[in-house]
């Protein structure tokens, strides 16, 4: 925000409270509230207490705070663009990397297939004929 349009309204606070004296708070019959700078003659009257004006050095100090604030807020968004930039080319060299690596080794095409493990073994033969293997199981009798 601009300290402009704060500088332009105190500045509007410190006139128009310097031109009015004395604020009147007035009720008439009808229960309407009506404010004004001179007392009117009927109703019901309420003299109201104006803060005075600011001063020149309270208005100088209030500028000067607000510049201070405007080159702060300028700074923090520098370093956040900062930090965003480092984090966006760290992302890069990362994604970089990455893809290097993945060049770098074989492919789910480039690598072969085995098929799972069967379980249990496939038996080749018959238990007793040459060439055959024995069962994975415990040996049982056969007839002869």
């Amino acid at each position: 925000m601009s300290p402009h349009p704060v500088l332009l309204l105190l500045a509007a606070l410190a006139s128009a409270s310097a031109s009015a004296d004395a604020l009147y708070k007035s009720v008439d019959s009808a229960g309407n509230v009506s404010y004004s700078s001179t007392p009117p003659k009927a109703g019901k009257v309420e003299k109201l207490e104006v803060a005075p004006p600011p001063s020149e050095a309270e208005v100088r100090a209030t500028a000067e705070r607000l510049r201070k604030n405007a080159a702060q807020a300028q700074e923090l968004q520098a370093q956040r663009q900062d930090r965003q930039a480092a984090a966006a080319a760290r992302e890069a060299e990362e994604t970089r990397q990455r893809k290097e690596t993945q060049a770098d080794e074989p492919g789910e095409a480039e690598q072969p297939v085995t098929p799972p493990p069967l379980y249990p073994p496939p038996i080749l033969g018959y238990p007793g004929q040459p060439g055959a293997l024995p069962y994975p199981y415990p040996a049982m009798p056969f007839p002869r």
